[in-house]
């Protein structure tokens, strides 16, 4: 296992050197892919018209907004209970905060299905730069802050360095992708710094700098967690980038999206081979904790596009139906119903947990069998589409 606590000892070399993610929103005025024109072909040929994707995008388009929204809702109490906290250090109000941060955060991992491509590929990098800013797992705390071990490792210690936006942005992930200085990563570790005379009232002894110190990163960071957080609903908001691209194009941001969602971040990142044994690298928020709710919301997604009532079957799983894929949406629909079931027989902190073999090793195949399904869809209409 990688030694987390060694390089907390290390910020003290650390230079200031900008980081290429200054660009959190992607450029205005990019070129849009236009929509294909409805098709006015009779007879057979018309059957293409059929399996159009439009009324599948628009429901897409529709989940991102109603994510973007419930994410401001669950996102503002967050940092009203931080500043709360940071003008009067109660235990109360530190645990009202982590509370608001469970839930800002459960949301989040909810809608960064939304936030995974650029609707312009050339807008692609910036948006891999804001998705790094405001989440980066894995992570070590003792970039952050101090740990038990090293008591003065932390950026929050390194009294040379003035303690600045452009700073912290500087430092974010300089040495490599683990060294995060900035987005949920900095506030969870800030948060969860236990100990009110230890490590936020100020007192007149020795620990004073530090204290102040860790009162003005918390500020700097919530604030720009904050925005960062605005800009990627005001995305979807306004609806002027997805809906105008043309339908192989809506068809490829959706499922790469999902397949990136599904098998990068939730398979590969947390049900690895050495998740178990190594859970701080690949727990979904180590040290705050409840890692299954936060696993189980990277789903919340998909369920809500194949979502279906009694009498009509979702925009989603309609037009797979029609589209003859392999994949039918009800054998879709089973196997995330599955994977839903088998992680939510999971400890509530998981993988930081006592995991007996058969529940993880269920968990771990539903989820392979999900992501698979989503792989062979989107490498047909990969093959269909010529991209």
């Amino acid at each position: 296992m990688r030694d987390i606590f060694i390089f907390g000892l290390t910020v003290a070399a650390l230079v200031l050197v900008l980081a290429g993610c200054s660009q959190p929103s992607e450029p205005s005025g990019e070129a849009i892919e236009p929509a294909a024109r409805p098709s006015t072909l009779q007879g057979p040929e018309a059957d293409w018209n059929d399996v159009r994707f439009a009324a599948a995008a628009r429901a897409f388009q529709q989940q991102a907004e109603t994510e973007g929204q419930a994410l401001q809702a669950l996102c503002e109490p967050l940092f009203s209970a931080i500043n709360a906290f940071l003008d009067n250090p109660q235990k109360d109000f530190q645990i009202s905060a982590q509370a608001a941060w469970h839930r800002c955060y459960e949301q989040w991992q909810r809608f960064s299905l939304f936030h995974h491509l650029a609707f312009n590929p050339a807008a692609q990098e910036a948006l891999n730069s804001t998705r790094r800013l405001i989440n980066s797992r894995p992570f070590l705390p003792g970039y952050i802050d101090s740990l038990p071990e090293y008591p003065f490792s932390g950026l929050v210690h390194e009294t040379g360095l003035e303690l600045t936006l452009d700073n912290l942005m500087g430092q974010h992930q300089m040495m490599d992708l683990d060294s995060a200085s900035l987005g949920f990563p900095a506030v969870e570790t800030l948060l969860w710094k236990t100990g009110l005379d230890e490590y936020w009232r100020v007192n007149g002894g020795d620990n004073d700098t530090a204290i102040k110190r860790r009162h003005q990163y918390l500020r700097i960071a919530s604030i720009q967690l904050q925005d960062l957080l605005g800009q990627a609903q005001l995305r979807w908001s306004a609806q002027l980038g997805f809906t105008g691209l043309s339908d192989s194009t809506q068809q490829r941001i959706v499922w790469v999206s999902l397949e990136q969602q599904i098998r990068q971040d939730l398979l590969e990142l947390s049900f690895a081979p050495d998740a178990r044994d190594e859970p701080v690298w690949h727990h979904p928020s180590f040290v705050a904790g409840q890692g299954k709710r936060h696993l189980l919301a990277k789903l919340a997604g998909l369920e809500a596009l194949l979502a279906s009532d009694e009498q009509t079957a979702s925009a989603l799983a309609s037009w797979l139906d029609r589209s003859g894929y392999a994949v039918s949406a009800t054998a879709l629909g089973d196997h995330l119903a599955d994977t839903t079931s088998a992680i939510s027989a999971l400890p509530d902190n998981t993988p930081a947990s006592d995991i007996g073999d058969e529940a993880w090793q269920s968990a771990a195949t539903s989820l392979t069998q999900l992501a698979d399904d989503i792989s062979h869809i989107r490498q047909q209409l990969s093959t269909q589409n010529g991209n």
